[in-house]
């Protein structure tokens, strides 16, 4: 019987904090990038003084790798939202392996959905990553069900990252932008909700 070619794997090792070193995997489906390790290293050194007891909210998990980060250095709870089923069970099958799943939690479900749903139950972050797709129009759409949900306080800071070439074409009339920073074909987009007038 002829056996079938394994799924290649994405293998990453967490930077800082106490997994420090730790070898995370996640299946290559040809549906995500994860960041290159500089890119992770520069993101979290620049939050490292907002991470201590925030609560974090990783939404296109992806991999893992800015949910296993953030844990690392010391967040109180990591929460992803993750669509592809087989991506979502491998980040909360490796947080139990390394002892975090009581801080970190990745559910299998569309963003669109799922943010409205934890807005319901009460949940605030303090920290929000958005890195979806590229291309696609999805950090503004992102951004709105932010926006109209009480997913956000009004000190939470929200992280876009998204290609260099689609900075002009952001929405961000709602936004407060605190500050960009670019790394090559990848920017980050820091922003606030904006205060009412």
């Amino acid at each position: 019987m002829k056996k079938e070619p394994e799924t290649p794997q994405f293998e990453f090792t967490i930077i800082a904090g106490a997994l420090k070193g730790k070898k995370i995997t996640a299946p290559d489906l040809g549906i995500t990038r994860p960041p290159l390790s500089r890119l992770r290293k520069s993101i979290f050194d620049f939050l490292k003084p907002y991470l201590e007891e925030a609560r974090y909210l990783d939404l296109y998990s992806g991999t893992g790798s800015y949910l296993f980060e953030a844990v690392s250095r010391g967040v109180a709870k990591a929460v992803g939202i993750e669509l592809h089923p087989e991506l979502a069970a491998r980040i909360n099958q490796q947080a139990e392996q390394f002892g975090v799943a009581d801080r970190l939690t990745c559910l299998e479900a569309d963003v669109r959905y799922a943010v409205p749903s934890l807005a319901d139950k009460g949940e605030q972050f303090d920290i929000i990553m958005i890195a979806p797709p590229q291309y696609k129009g999805w950090v503004d759409r992102t951004l709105e069900v932010v926006r109209r949900t009480s997913i956000a306080h009004r000190e939470t800071m929200i992280l876009c990252q998204h290609d260099t070439s689609e900075t002009k074409h952001l929405r961000l009339e709602h936004f407060e932008i605190l500050q960009r920073r670019k790394y090559g074909n990848t920017t980050y987009t820091i922003l606030k909700l904006a205060q009412l007038q």
